[in-house]
C-alpha cells in the first residue's frame, strides 16, 4: 500500500484530494485541525483514511504527525506530501496589519516548508514525492490579494531550491498551480472582507473605501473549476516516474500566465482597466 499525507482536509481542494486517493487505495493521512473536522470526514471515506491533527503552524503539531506516520511507515511501499493548507486574505496591502501579513505568509509558506523538513527523513527512506498545491497567483500578482500571492511567490521560489537540493535522494517536488477553482477558501474570504474593512480607519475608507464592493463582488464572479481537477492533478502526479514540476489547472489559469508575458505598461494598464475608481485615480 503507498501511504500520502494531505494536509489541509477539512474541506475544498483538500477534502477533495484526501478522498479522491483514499477511493483509489490510497493509505491517506487527512490534516485537519480540529477533531470534529477528522470525524466528519471519515463518514465520507473508507476505514483506511486516518484524520491526523495537524496545524502546519504549530511545530508541535507537526512532530506528533510525523512521529504517528513514521512508526506504520514500514507498513507501505511508498510516502508522499500533499502540502494543501493555506488561507486568502483579501485587502490592499496598506491596510493589512502586520500581524496578518504574517499569519498568511506563517500558513501558505513557513508553514508548507516547517512540514517539508519535518517529514524528509521519512520521505527520504522512502524516495518520496512532494506535491505542493500553489498557485497561479504564484506567478501573476493582483492588487487587493497581494500579500496571498507573495506568498505562493515565495512557495515558487523555495520548490526550485528544493528540488536541486534533494535531487541526490530521488525526491521529487512538484507545484500544482490551479486558477480559479470554486472553494469555500473564497467564501470566507468575503466574510472576512467585511470583517477587516469594519476595522479600517476614516482615512483607509476614504482612499480605499470603493474596493470593498469590487473585491466582493470578483469573488461572487468566479466561476471556478470543481476541486476534482486538482485531485486528479495529485493522481497523475503520484503515478508518474517523471512527475513534472509544475501543473497548470482550472479555469482561467493560461489567462493569467499569459498576463505575465505581456509587456509590463499593457498588464497594468488591463488590470487597472478593470478596478474601480479610487484614491487618486480618475477618469
Amino acid at each position: 500500500m503507498k501511504a500520502v499525507l494531505v494536509t489541509g482536509t477539512s474541506s475544498g481542494i483538500g477534502k477533495s484530494i484526501a478522498l479522491h486517493l483514499d477511493g483509489l487505495g490510497y493509505k491517506v493521512y487527512a490534516g485537519v485541525r480540529k477533531h470534529t473536522d477528522g470525524e466528519e470526514l471519515k463518514k465520507q471515506s473508507s476505514s483506511s483514511l486516518q484524520p491526523v491533527i495537524i496545524d502546519v503552524t504549530d511545530e508541535k503539531s507537526i512532530s506528533s504527525a510525523k512521529e504517528l506516520i513514521e512508526k506504520e511507515n514500514q507498513n507501505y511501499s511508498s510516502f508522499a506530501l500533499v502540502n494543501n493548507a493555506g488561507v486568502a486574505i483579501g485587502s490592499p496591502v496598506e491596510t493589512q496589519p502586520t500581524s496578518l501579513l504574517r499569519f498568511e505568509m506563517e500558513v501558505n509558506y513557513f508553514g508548507v516548508i516547517a512540514v517539508i523538513q519535518k517529514f524528509l527523513p521519512v520521505l527520504r527512506e522512502k524516495n518520496g514525492k512532494i506535491i505542493n498545491i500553489s498557485s497561479i497567483s504564484g506567478r501573476s500578482s493582483m492588487p487587493f490579494n497581494g500579500t496571498y500571492c507573495a506568498s505562493k511567490f515565495a512557495l515558487e521560489a523555495i520548490t526550485d531550491a528544493l528540488r536541486l537540493e534533494l535531487k541526490p535522494w530521488n525526491i521529487s517536488i512538484s507545484n500544482i498551480l490551479p486558477g480559479d477553482i470554486k472553494t469555500e477558501i473564497w467564501e470566507k474570504a468575503i466574510i472576512d472582507i467585511d470583517k477587516r474593512a469594519a476595522e479600517w480607519n476614516p482615512e483607509a475608507i476614504k482612499l480605499y473605501g470603493p474596493t470593498i464592493q469590487f473585491m466582493k463582488d470578483t469573488i461572487r464572479k468566479v466561476k471556478g473549476s470543481n476541486p476534482d481537477i486538482i485531485s486528479k492533478a495529485v493522481e497523475k502526479l503520484l503515478k508518474s516516474d517523471n512527475p513534472k514540476t509544475r501543473v497548470y489547472v482550472g479555469k482561467n489559469v493560461w489567462l493569467y500566465y499569459f498576463l505575465e508575458k505581456l509587456p509590463t505598461a499593457m498588464r497594468d494598464w488591463l488590470i487597472l482597466s478593470n478596478l474601480p475608481k479610487y484614491g487618486n485615480i480618475t477618469e
